[in-house]
């Protein structure tokens, strides 16, 4: 370890601009395994590790799983991984990096944070590859949630359900599972095959979940209360807040979430708003944040 005196810090490859422009396949290429390992092995392995002690708000094992792939175990790696968090393989491609694991890292002034977040992801697809999986015990208890909503919060509280033997009924009101990582966030941040592959992992551990299932109109949310033992609300921020300027309700005017989701669906082969399709035209994008970037760089690859 403390390989950061001799090696410096590395981005996982960008498929090149002009690939990366005509598609939505993902733009990066994360570590193999020789790369992880000598990207983790620049970890100092502090006393008092502040990536996960202030940085991680899940409280990862970070030094441990850094230490684990510089060692070249990936099996304790890939289960470091997955103890804490219920996606990592998808928190090392979304996250902000920067302001939380990374910007805590004690190398970040000066040499270079540790790739926390491309690490992570690493481990967790060269994990996948070799044939290692989540150690799911099967349902082990009499008890049964209800988990209301299928995206981030939803998937985190059925996981660990699941992990703690306990049975889990799903309901999304939407015709696909994941919420905000399906329709939100573009593929080229998020393959949808990766979020898929969780959704699977679940079933198999016992997972039961039902699509197109809105509670309040399907099936009130009294019965779910009267037939299981707890019932957890991951309802989603789908609404977008509109900015109280003149004309921002025109017809030609988006909703973030409204035009991300729509380009989603088409990709997915499902029924979308053909209003929302912005081939060929000029489109302005009111904001700067990561939300506003995702719509500029959508915009872009539809033409």
């Amino acid at each position: 370890m403390q390989g950061f005196l001799t090696t410096s810090r590395e981005e996982p490859l960008k498929e090149d601009v002009n690939k990366r422009l005509k598609t939505f396949e993902e733009i990066y290429q994360f570590f193999n395994d020789r790369v992880v390992a000598r990207q983790a092995e620049r970890c100092v392995q502090c006393g008092d590790p502040f990536c996960t002690s202030i940085g991680c708000p899940l409280n990862n094992y970070i030094p441990q799983w850094l230490e684990a792939i510089a060692e070249k175990d990936l099996e304790k790696a890939f289960l470091l991984t997955n103890e804490t968090s219920p996606f990592p393989e998808i928190l090392g491609r979304i996250c902000p990096h920067n302001r939380v694991c990374e910007g805590a890292c004690t190398l970040d002034d000066g040499y270079g944070a540790i790739s926390i977040g491309a690490i992570e992801a690493s481990i967790t697809d060269l994990g996948f590859k070799a044939g290692y999986t989540i150690p799911f015990p099967g349902i082990t208890t009499d008890k049964r949630v209800a988990v209301v909503g299928s995206g981030p919060a939803g998937m985190s509280c059925a996981h660990f359900l699941l992990r703690a033997g306990i049975a889990v009924d799903m309901f999304e009101r939407a015709d696909q599972p994941g919420g905000l990582l399906t329709y939100g966030i573009p593929g080229f941040k998020l393959s949808k095959s990766i979020v898929k592959r969780r959704f699977d992992l679940m079933q198999e551990a016992g997972l039961s979940l039902h699509l197109n299932t809105a509670i309040g109109n399907d099936q009130p949310l009294e019965e779910l209360v009267t037939k299981y033992d707890a019932v957890f609300l991951g309802l989603g921020c789908t609404n977008g807040k509109r900015a109280g300027i003149p004309n921002e309700d025109h017809p030609q005017v988006f909703l973030a979430m409204e035009f991300l989701t729509n380009v989603q669906r088409r990709l997915a082969g499902l029924s979308w708003m053909e209003r929302f399709a912005v081939r060929g035209r000029r489109v302005v994008v009111v904001g700067g944040g990561d939300t506003a970037m995702d719509c500029v760089r959508t915009a872009v690859r539809e033409g």
